[in-house]
């Protein structure tokens, strides 16, 4: 939800219920991008994708253009899909790609849809928001969502131009395409994730599987213009959701409220809170008559179906009541949940609907968040002594009970903390109150509605009623004269069992699960995820900590990718992070800048940065030794290509600790027990490697040279060798050998003929023969190196084995 005052109150110890409520997979940047690419190669017929401009961090901003081009587009209309708020709002990005995939399909309503449309989604407007910080803002501190920067707004509403355009890449990319294409719709996706959570409350950074909200169809809370000016055409949308199962809120609808101008800003306690605001969607609208349409979503599948959906218009009794009559009854609302007039006739409805909306200025409403599958809740002070009980927790057992048998967060009010605690005056309310939840299925079953902790019976006077209209079970309770509360304090709560079982979190393709272990990942989630041991973003790693009553050992892991690829999540590409834990070994995965970063920095060499950030990495690996048991005497460096390149260097090198530092970190060593690496580089040394290998071609680009290959970087590196003879004394790992250096074993996998020093290679930058190099260099030091290779007659072997067999602690 865009823009809404939530005071978030801390539940009483929430217990995380992992069994019914698992953590959701979390999508990485390879698989989206690597879903997209793979679109592009198994439809090339319909699907174009195109990157419109590059995101903070060097991320590009794709376009997935989807029709058919064998009919001309002479005819065709345009529907622009965006997420202006991916990033926290992960399900509009997740969204987006479930929609695209529909629209690829074979369903006969997507083959006609590409025959008549050119469908152009931008499912992730903002990566390094929806892959590293969960915060709606740029790197420059702007919302593409709103146009919001640090200071003000960058748009120029007059002008319809950004003043700062190169502070908002992201949304310039948008603006782009909607100046290309000038399309007829554009629709633009916000939904559920982790926007409201603290940064000491993020957690593991994964949503759980249950995680919902209420679904909005049309336009934003914040915003009332952000929606179609045809009313109609949200509806059809909304009745083909609820075919498919899934209701929708209908904004100033539902809460009954009308909107507001400057001359009704004396009534603005009873209009709807939402402006009319020019938001970053409004562009297509302002410059080309574009329909303007937001989406909230919680399941990807209720999305694509709205956005299939056709007209449909109601009927007599209003669209979710249970009796006929005007919508008048609602009197108070938050997100989804009212306060309604009381009665057992319209007379008596009348009556309590002008008490209480003559006094609902006095209410405070709230419910627990974030929203959860089986678990609805409500509750309203219409006191100052119940609204400071609120902020107090002053709740009965049974509702504190309740509470803190669920996942939920937190209790999040309308009203910050302070403006509770500041009320002075009380509601005087005579002829009952009413109050009304909404369950999101047909028919739950088991049905425990509790007010105040005391349990409801089934009573159109005094209790509650269910019945299923406009796609949500209805729960309105009644609370008649007799029994308002002394207190004023209301505090429904409303168990059930939902009757169908509906997935949340999409997810990427088989093919590309199995391309970057996806399944794998998600079957054994980090103990810490992202954890922080540098300022830049991809100064993170994620830990699996085993359980055992002594210190662990460890295996730290280098992921590959030319230092300028690839992301921690690879381990699971190369080994089993579940047999490690099952085995009493701990885990440790990290990110760490990139070349492109330190050029960016105008570092020179590029390389000391991905190296010097693993050596950060294991010392702040081993200050946490203590907090999370680990033995910090038994850490094994692992990582494949430049990860493992890198971990040689950190254990020929002499140890980085500096016993007199001020920081505590930097005082930890950087020294490994050993290491076992496959495909690494031992050396980066041009005249060694052609030596070695004549057709040798990689590390060029490690020492600041560009070009579209390795080739390219190599031959210039080999020729200026001479003046990298310092950069390459201190960056290349077999330069630092000595006879105190740890045990090394290299693994290779794809040699096609027995490795021979001096023969050029299938495959230079990954040859068995530059294990045979790090052999012929440590072993007359005295210092054991193994090298396996497919052709070297010994039994088989993996990382994961050698791993654990040198790691393993031992059997008491």
């Amino acid at each position: 939800m865009k823009h809404l005052v939530f005071a978030f109150i801390a539940l009483l110890s929430p217990l995380l219920a992992q069994e019914k409520y698992p953590p959701m997979h979390r999508l990485t940047w390879e698989e989206y991008a690597g879903t997209l690419a793979h679109w592009r190669k198994v439809y090339p017929k319909v699907a174009v994708l195109e990157s419109r401009g590059m995101s903070g961090q060097n991320m590009p901003v794709y376009l997935l253009k989807i029709t058919d081009p064998t009919v001309k587009s002479t005819d065709k209309q345009v529907c622009l899909v965006t997420t202006l708020h991916s990033g926290p709002e992960r399900t509009g990005t997740t969204g987006a790609m479930a929609f695209a995939e529909w629209c690829l399909s074979d369903d006969p309503l997507a083959v006609e849809t590409r025959k008549r449309q050119i469908v152009l989604v931008m499912p992730c407007v903002n990566p390094l928001a929806m892959f590293y910080t969960d915060r709606f803002r740029n790197e420059h501190g702007v919302d593409p969502y709103t146009g919001s920067a640090r200071i003000g707004k960058l748009w120029d509403v007059k002008s319809l131009t950004l003043t700062k355009p190169e502070d908002a890449p992201e949304l310039a990319a948008v603006l782009s395409v909607i100046d290309e294409y000038q399309p007829e719709v554009h629709t633009d996706l916000h939904g559920t994730g982790l926007q409201e959570y603290a940064p000491d409350q993020l957690g593991s950074r994964r949503m759980y599987h249950g995680q919902i909200m209420t679904e909005v169809t049309g336009g934003a809370y914040s915003n009332y213009a952000l929606r179609p000016w045809d009313w109609r055409v949200t509806e059809a949308m909304i009745s083909a959701g609820k075919e498919a199962g899934f209701p929708s809120d209908r904004f100033e609808a539902d809460a009954q409220r009308t909107f507001w101008g400057p001359e009704l800003a004396p009534l603005g306690r009873k209009l709807w809170h939402g402006m009319p605001m020019f938001y970053s969607a409004h562009y297509g609208y302002a410059k080309y008559h574009t329909m303007v349409i937001t989406q909230e979503v919680a399941w990807e599948q209720s999305l694509v179906a709205r956005m299939k959906g056709l007209m449909k218009i109601g009927n007599e009794i209003w669209l979710d009541e249970k009796t006929p009559g005007y919508p008048v009854n609602r009197m108070r609302h938050f997100v989804g949940h009212y306060v309604t007039a009381y009665g057992r006739n319209a007379t008596e409805r009348r009556a309590s609907r002008v008490e209480l909306w003559n006094q609902q200025s006095d209410f405070a409403l709230g419910f627990l968040y974030p929203q959860t599958v089986g678990r609805e809740s409500l509750v309203v002070a219409t006191t100052a002594a119940a609204k400071k009980k609120i902020v107090e927790k002053e709740f009965p057992e049974a509702v504190k009970k309740f509470i803190e048998a669920g996942p939920e967060l937190k209790v999040a009010m309308e009203s910050p903390n302070e403006q509770l605690l500041a009320a002075t005056t009380d509601a005087k309310i005579t002829r009952g109150i009413g109050f009304r939840m909404r369950l999101p299925y047909r028919a739950p079953t088991k049905l425990d509605v509790q007010l105040n902790g005391h349990t409801l019976k089934s009573n159109a006077a005094d209790g509650y009623e269910s019945w299923f209209a406009d796609g949500f079970t209805q729960v309105q309770v009644n609370v008649p004269p007799q029994k308002l509360a002394d207190g004023g304090l209301y505090f429904i709560t409303c168990a059930y069992e939902p009757d169908e079982q509906r997935p949340n979190g999409w997810m990427p393709p088989a093919e590309v699960r199995k391309l970057y272990a996806t399944d794998k990942a998600d079957a054994t989630p980090a103990t810490f995820v992202d954890v922080a041991y540098g300022p830049h973003f991809r100064q993170t790693m994620d830990v699996w900590l085993a359980k055992s009553e002594k210190p662990s050992p460890v295996v730290f892991y280098i992921h590959g990718g030319g230092w300028g690829a690839q992301d921690k999540t690879d381990i699971h590409q190369h080994l089993d992070v579940r047999a490690f834990l099952d085995a009493g070994i701990s885990v440790a995965s990290i990110n760490y800048r990139f070349l492109v970063d330190a050029n960016a920095a105008k570092v020179t060499p590029p390389l000391q940065w991905p190296l010097m950030d693993a050596a950060r990495a294991l010392q702040h690996l081993r200050s946490k030794s203590a907090e999370w048991n680990l033995d910090k005497t038994r850490i094994a460096a692992s990582g494949v290509s430049a990860g493992g390149c890198s971990s040689l260097w950190l254990a020929m090198h002499d140890d980085l600790a500096d016993a007199k530092s001020a920081d505590p970190i930097a005082r930890e060593s950087t020294r490994v027990l050993f290491t076992v690496t496959k495909a690494p580089q031992p050396s980066l040394d041009p005249k060694q490697l052609v030596e070695w290998i004549p057709n040798s071609e990689y590390g060029g680009h490690a020492f600041g040279y560009i070009g579209k290959t390795r080739k390219e970087t190599f031959a210039p590196f080999l020729a200026n060798r001479d003046k990298h003879l310092e950069d390459l004394r201190r960056y290349s790992p077999m330069s630092h050998a000595s006879a105190d250096d740890p045990f090394a074993v290299i693994l290779t996998t794809k040699e096609d003929k027995p490795p021979v020093k001096g023969e050029p290679q299938k495959d230079p930058t990954h040859s068995a023969v530059l294990g045979l190099m790090l052999q012929d260099t440590l072993q007359p030091l005295g210092v054991n190196c193994e090298v396996h290779h497919p052709m070297d007659g010994q039994p088989a072997t993996t990382l994961q084995e050698l791993l654990i067999q040198h790691l393993k602690p031992s059997q008491p």
